[in-house]
């Protein structure tokens, strides 16, 4: 029986990361403990110090080893982009934000291109409570402490257990011809694609509907039956890798369609899932990626998030032919690149929210996101997303859509910092796991199987990091049901 290793994990690189974790407890029942005095800006640069000192140390570690997308490597980058860069753009900018007015003008894209113009600056003027320094702290604080935490549980033994049993997953399995499955979850994902935009009432009421959000209200159902086409591509890759120069076609022509639909419907999000899904699942059963090509994909990445945005914000007032005809200068604006992930906004405004005004969950949170995607036909009086209660909870209806937390925020939201701490643990824990479906790991039999899980476990570590239990939940049930239909009812031996 071949004998996992701890997966060549060498812990020299992430001492920034793992020997702090004392110091952050302590900064993080400190700021668990804040008044509502003011405060100097010392304890927030050391809190934000250790986090991106942390965060960088796990994607030099990765880039060095050629691990950037493993769960380490994609924890780190996505916890230095969203949770390290925005509140350094907001801690030079405390000043400015304590001493202007929000712009209740702003046209849509204003809101990305001026602070003034966007939600944080509104929280700030009419409901934060104590402090700017106070509310920044204790947020940097409350991230620092979970992925201390996450650092900490990645490098337990009882971590490293789990990823050994993983990877006796799927021994002595039968290998699968999928390829009529995969040609028929194409059609099927198809199929519905046309639904949706039927449902939405054509091309142009997507186009007029972009920055509203409203091209997503479609009901779970149908997102499974999109998410047929998401599970063909991972079937796809994983048991049956295009190995010639037309297969290779095929399989980007199929991707690039799906990024089509979804940037018509209007979610950045979306967009990445069937890119994040090849990236990893290619890295892992064919070659891995060298950062000649991961580093100028990332650029090309956050080019087009950026000129994506300032695209689907600005159709709203303008013809689509004008608009495009600005994306050169949307993709290289800093205002929009630094301006357009405001998660951490969202986490800040929560945890000066909570408890003050409402107070924690104790499991409701979790139990909603849980409840919340149930088919309505079985569960007619589901609870709506956890992303949304929470816009509501702060803004009511003034504004449209959900507002993820993250997953810090969301363990937070049931039970604080006590949350925090046992939320980054699990989540530390789970990610070593995944280490264990690796295909470099186990028997061959079943390495088809542990990476396709493996690919499925990366995708919702980085959503739940950035998302909500709603979306995770929802995410993993949509392209669940299929894959299990797939492996199971429709599957063939080879």
């Amino acid at each position: 029986m071949t004998r996992l290793r701890t997966a060549g994990f060498n812990p020299g690189p992430l001492l920034l990361a793992g020997l702090p974790v004392l110091l952050v407890l302590a900064c993080g029942y400190g700021v668990a403990q804040l008044g509502s005095g003011p405060l100097t800006g010392g304890p927030r640069w050391v809190l934000l110090a250790l986090l991106g000192g942390g965060s960088a140390a796990c994607v030099v570690w990765a880039a060095s080893r050629q691990e950037l997308l493993s769960p380490v490597g994609v924890v780190g980058l996505t916890v230095l982009v969203y949770f390290v860069i925005r509140p350094v753009q907001l801690s030079v900018s405390a000043g400015a934000l304590t001493h202007s007015s929000y712009n209740y003008y702003a046209t849509p894209l204003q809101t990305i291109l001026d602070l003034r113009a966007q939600e944080l600056t509104l929280f700030v003027d009419t409901r934060m409570t104590g402090s700017l320094d106070q509310a920044l702290t204790r947020a940097i604080g409350g991230l620092t402490l979970f992925f201390g935490l996450f650092a900490l549980a990645y490098r337990l033994p009882v971590s490293a257990r789990a990823a050994g049993r993983l990877s006796r997953l799927g021994a002595r399995t039968r290998d699968l011809d999928l390829r009529w499955v995969i040609g028929a979850f194409l059609a099927v994902g198809l199929v519905g694609q046309l639904i949706v935009l039927a449902k939405i009432g054509g091309f142009g009421t997507a186009v007029d509907q972009l920055g509203t959000q409203g091209n997503l209200a479609v009901d779970f159902t149908y997102l499974v039956i999109l998410n047929f086409y998401t599970a063909a591509l991972l079937l796809w890759i994983c048991w049956h890798t295009p190995a010639t120069v037309p297969q290779r076609l095929g399989l980007g022509a199929a991707i690039l369609e799906f990024v089509v639909f979804y940037g018509l419907l209007g979610s950045r999000t979306l967009v990445l899932v069937p890119i994040l899904l090849t990236l990893v699942a290619w890295n892992e059963l064919v070659r891995p990626w060298r950062l000649r090509v991961l580093v100028p994909a990332a650029v090309a990445a956050v080019l087009f998030a950026a000129a994506y945005l300032a695209v689907r914000e600005d159709a709203h007032s303008r013809t689509l032919g004008s608009v495009l005809a600005n994306v050169p200068r949307y993709a290289v604006d800093t205002r929009i690149i630094l301006n357009s992930s405001p998660v951490f906004d969202q986490f800040l405004e929560e945890t000066n929210y909570v408890p003050i005004h409402a107070g924690y969950r104790y499991g409701g949170e979790l139990g909603q996101g849980l409840r919340g995607q149930l088919p309505r036909f079985l569960y007619p009086g589901k609870p709506e997303a956890t992303d949304t209660s929470f816009r509501k909870l702060i803004w009511g209806n003034r504004f449209l859509a959900g507002r993820p937390i993250g997953a810090a925020g969301e363990f937070y939201r049931d039970f604080g910092f006590v949350g925090i701490v046992v939320g980054g643990l699990l989540l530390g824990a789970f990610a070593r796991a995944l280490t264990g479906l690796r295909v470099r790991h186990g028997p061959s039999e079943g390495r088809k199987l542990r990476a396709c899980l493996f690919v499925v476990g990366v995708l919702l570590l980085f959503q739940f990091i950035i998302g909500s239990y709603s979306l995770v939940f929802g995410e993993a049930l949509e392209i669940g049901i299929p894959l299990a239909l797939g492996l199971t009812l429709f599957a063939r031996s080879a």
